[in-house]
């Protein structure tokens, strides 16, 4: 199997993890702190790293340590907008709007490569925006947590294009940048915590949820990233996130029972048309990302 064959079917895996956690977080945070549950997740996948640092090669380095502080201060950023959103708004609508980021990707991957953005790929992002208004303004509103969550896909969007840049072709193990992003995201979501409205306690369903993200959403997925997202480049590994509200839609479908409305759906449609042209237009025009 070749690394984009392989890189395909692991990400892929990834986006259904992903899209797994919507569901079950979005039941276990009533009246938990978001940022309180972010910790625990990111503790618990630190804790259940270390015993494996010197086998998995996760040593820091001065220029690994800066690359990974930057790619923490994104990846908190995501995470502490997309749990604290999905507080005040519905899983699956949580997990379309955070697929916003992979339109964003299709803008940022050539602006970070010093090439303008054509107007394809603008074209494209619009429609996801419209998508976008479709998906929020039915029932009450562009609320506090849609916002939130618009903010979370632009982090995230920035986490995706700065992975690709940094293990591209790098001098480093992409290892020695898991840590520091981990470590950065605890402190981040513990200096927050008294800010955040929100609750601090634990129950067995916390930390059965926070122990399975920690593991199969957090460590697996940021690994897998930061281990095969380099042979697909930042756009092609978007067209595999795509999938993620997808998922997400189904899972919340058959744990919490959500439906969406007509208008929803059709702004559901929207995104996804959107996000899935805006990122094959800049696979065909920006080929250079993609690493054979």
């Amino acid at each position: 199997m070749t690394n984009k064959s392989k890189s395909y079917v692991n990400l892929l895996l990834v986006v259904v993890f992903w899209g797994l956690t919507f569901p079950m977080q979005k039941d276990i945070l009533h009246g938990l702190s978001p940022v309180f549950y972010n910790f625990l997740r990111f503790s618990i996948a630190v804790l259940l790293l270390l015993p494996l640092r010197r086998r998995l090669g996760l040593t820091f380095s001065r220029r690994s340590l800066g690359r990974g502080l930057l790619l923490g201060l994104f990846l908190s950023g995501g995470y502490v907008f997309q749990t604290w959103g999905l507080v005040f708004t519905s899983a699956s609508k949580s997990a379309f709007i955070t697929s916003l980021y992979v339109g964003i990707v299709a803008i940022l991957s050539p602006l970070i490569e010093r090439r303008i953005p054509n107007r394809s790929q603008i074209a494209a992002l619009g429609i996801s925006l419209v998508g976008l208004y479709f998906l929020t303004t039915p029932e009450g509103g562009f609320n506090i947590g849609d916002l939130l969550t618009t903010l979370c896909s632009v982090s995230f969007a920035l986490h995706v294009v700065f992975i690709t840049h940094f293990t591209r072709g790098s001098d480093i193990n992409d290892m020695e940048l898991l840590l520091p992003q981990f470590i950065v995201v605890i402190v981040v979501n513990l200096a927050l915590t008294p800010f955040v409205e929100g609750r601090l306690f634990v129950t067995p369903q916390i930390i059965g949820v926070a122990a399975f993200t920690a593991v199969f959403a957090t460590i697996f997925a940021v690994v897998i990233q930061l281990k095969y997202q380099k042979f697909l480049g930042s756009l092609g590994a978007s067209l595999i996130y795509v999938g993620e509200p997808a998922f997400a839609l189904l899972f919340a479908m058959i744990i919490l029972a959500e439906l969406p409305s007509r208008i929803e759906i059709l702004g559901l449609s929207l995104m996804t048309l959107g996000m899935i042209f805006g990122g094959t237009i800049s696979l065909i025009t920006n080929g250079r990302d993609v690493k054979s």
